[in-house]
């Protein structure tokens, strides 16, 4: 027995070798963590909340502050799938998937070594930014961090390979990673220059289809540029108010602020991977004998890419008056650094000792954050004051389906209470303050429900807007009230839904 829990380890050890066992961990590692998610909370987080609201239509463009990408995805999901909960979860997990995938291609093309490579990937996710943030919400993030990783293997694919379909793979990726989010520029603007400075990299670059790539990149983000263009809060409005002065207020303590900010928001990203890994690699640490021409240009090409993405952030203290800076809005920046730390370790020759060690350091991170959502979720409901997780859905839709209301136009105060009322009446339109009305599809047939959250009245922003595109005010309510139920998980912790009904057919013509 002994003899085989031997051979078993030593297996499983050699399946880290295999491109295609490790592609099967990082498979079931998503997998897991959609059951997790499918099995905890039936609501919807704040950016599942969002891409409900907003997946109610395909358009061009639904607000500046976030790109389209993500919401095309989701109105795709929602409409193939008739509205399903568990494939819209799904969604992002696939994603993920996809991502852990790029990356590990990618570190495979650095790193040079499969196993190395498995480990760098498993350090990204032996963070708390990458391998617990984006498992309870952040599905923005999860498509920025997605078409990172593969900007990552295209850019090398770009070095090693250079054929033309890399090349068009390479304007697909940067195209599409433009649309995921903004910052996504960042980094192969930084790659960029990373090339530009290595010699030997440089040369294997090809003009033409480099030409050609940006060129279809650019075709690619052009009919979201023109709708940005056509809409107020464009970033040539905000361009033009920062050149005529109105931006942001310099000074050497802001710029200090935001240096010493950023600079921990970078650190903070890499935690609690960064400290761990000097402890099992810290030869890999120290000034290198490096032999191999290629491991240096790879050494040059990313400690580069690391530097110049660190500074273009930091401009942003003086161009854009961002003196805050979080973890999770340092991917564009940090994401290379595993990759660049575990070539490193490779280089300095690392043992297959520490390297089991860290591998089982990943795994009972990985378990130790499935417990914590666990543990989060069923103790939370009693003192949460954010408690959309726990709002009972159903008990709040068979309320309102007592007074009259089974389909039309929702008008809810806040996206997430909206996105959360879109999952008990997947067939109604439902709309929020602050954005145009179109923006959240077709007029549908049926009477209005205003809904809000408190023991308190409508807001002046939620009646406003009902005036505003409907022409309809509360006195129009054929009847109105409030729902008290008990959170999910709890039962002393209730919370309060207030709603106006209004007649038929005063909702449904914008």
């Amino acid at each position: 027995m002994i003899a085989r829990a031997e051979r078993k380890r030593r297996d499983i050890w050699a399946d880290l070798a295999e491109p295609s066992s490790v592609i099967a961990f990082l498979v079931l590692y998503c997998a897991v963590h959609f059951l997790v998610r499918y099995l905890l909370s039936p609501n919807f987080t704040l950016d599942e909340s969002e891409q409900m609201l907003f997946g109610q239509s395909l358009q061009w463009g639904y607000r500046f502050r976030h790109p389209p990408l993500i919401t095309w995805l989701s109105w795709g999901t929602l409409s193939a799938t008739n509205n399903s909960r568990a494939a819209f979860f799904l969604l992002k997990y696939v994603i993920m998937a996809g991502g852990l995938a790029a990356y590990f291609a990618a570190a495979r093309l650095v790193i040079r070594d499969v196993r190395m490579a498995a480990l760098a990937t498993f350090g990204l996710l032996t963070t708390f930014v990458m391998g617990f943030l984006p498992l309870v919400d952040l599905m923005h993030t999860v498509l920025l961090a997605t078409m990172l990783a593969a900007f990552l293997w295209i850019g090398g694919r770009v070095i090693t390979k250079g054929s033309p379909r890399d090349y068009l793979l390479l304007a697909a990726i940067t195209g599409l990673g433009i649309l995921s989010k903004y910052v996504f520029l960042v980094l192969p603007v930084a790659f960029a220059i990373g090339v530009a400075l290595t010699p030997r990299f440089r040369a294997r670059i090809k003009i033409g289809p480099l030409m050609l790539a940006l060129i279809l990149a650019l075709a690619i983000v052009a009919p979201y540029a023109w709708w940005s263009y056509t809409h107020e809060y464009s970033l040539f409005t905000l361009a033009k108010t920062i050149t005529k002065g109105s931006g942001p207020e310099f000074s050497p303590v802001n710029w200090l602020i935001g240096a010493g900010d950023l600079v921990w928001a970078l650190i903070s990203f890499g935690l609690p991977f960064v400290v761990i890994f000097p402890f099992l690699y810290w030869p890999a640490c120290k000034k290198l004998a490096v032999t191999q021409e290629e491991d240096r240009d790879w050494l040059q090409l990313y400690e580069i890419t690391l530097i110049a993405g660190a500074l273009m952030m930091l401009a942003a203290v003086f161009f854009v008056g961002t003196e805050a800076f979080k973890a999770r809005w340092m991917h564009q920046v940090a994401m290379p650094l595993p990759i660049y730390l575990f070539l490193r370790a490779r280089i300095a020759g690392a043992n297959d000792r520490n390297n089991k060690i860290f591998a089982a350091i990943a795994l009972l991170f990985a378990l130790g954050v499935i417990g914590t959502q666990f543990g989060i979720y069923e103790t939370h409901a009693k003192s949460c004051k954010q408690c959309r997780e726990y709002w009972p859905m159903k008990t709040y839709a068979r309320a309102f389906q007592r007074v009259g209301f089974s389909q039309g136009t929702i008008l809810a105060e806040t996206y997430d209470l909206g996105g959360n009322l879109r999952g008990v009446f997947p067939q109604s339109r439902v709309v929020t303050p602050g954005y145009p009305v179109q923006v959240f599809g077709p007029p549908v047939p049926g009477p209005c429900l205003l809904v809000w959250e408190g023991d308190r009245p409508p807001s002046k922003g939620l009646t406003d807007y009902l005036t505003a595109n409907y022409g309809v005010t509360i006195k129009d309510a054929v009847t109105q009230g409030d729902v008290n139920a008990a959170l999910l998980t709890s039962k002393t912790h209730r919370n309060t839904m207030n709603y106006i009904l209004i007649q038929k057919g005063r909702c449904s013509g914008t």
